[in-house]
């Protein structure tokens, strides 16, 4: 992992041909934690510099690893960038992979994400689905916005009793930002 602690070093430092240069010797390393953490890093740093093509192949050879924990964020990463790229078929796979990984917390983020590409396509019932599967990972970030997401959507299909329940996930939340919205909302529900 030196070659990644090295590269993180040198991109903080904003040196980023040399960064780039110790992220692709812990890519070819023996170590397969360094691998999968400097294809990773490679990804974001390809990113940063705009060169899509090259934070796509990096994250999918770390997607390859099949490290539990690495594999699933550029998983989740592929999607992002893929979605913004306007690949919404490739995004969807990528998310959909990120979600199968396992990884509770990529998990939660690419089924929100999922989520809102779906809807913003027109599948209200697989945005739903993806919805759902936010709020049930009990993220604490993520599911009161999974849930108020997921309440407007059943709000707007007019199954209110579902929107009653998920406004009422995000109300006992915790988050009292969203818990004071989600009460709003169930309150404008009974008129």
């Amino acid at each position: 992992m030196q070659h990644v602690d090295s590269g993180l070093l040198l991109e903080e430092q904003g040196d980023l041909d040399a960064a780039r240069s110790e992220f692709l010797a812990a890519a070819e390393s023996d170590d397969p934690e360094a691998a999968v953490v400097g294809l990773f890093s490679l990804g974001q740093l390809h990113e940063v510099e705009g060169d899509t093509d090259g934070a796509e192949d990096a994250y999918r050879r770390a997607m390859a690893c099949g490290h539990p924990g690495h594999s699933p964020a550029a998983a989740f990463n592929l999607g992002l960038l893929l979605q913004e790229l306007g690949d919404l078929e490739a995004a969807r796979a990528a998310y959909q992979t990120a979600i199968d990984s396992g990884d509770a917390d990529r998990s939660a983020r690419a089924a929100f994400s999922l989520g809102g590409l779906l809807r913003d396509r027109g599948d209200l019932d697989g945005a739903r689905t993806a919805f759902q599967l936010t709020v049930d990972s009990d993220d604490p970030v993520g599911a009161p916005v999974a849930a108020m997401e997921l309440g407007r959507l059943l709000q707007q299909q007019g199954d209110l009793d579902g929107a009653r329940r998920a406004f009422g996930v995000a109300a006992g939340s915790g988050d009292e930002e969203f818990a004071r919205y989600a009460r709003a909302r169930l309150k404008a529900l009974e008129r």
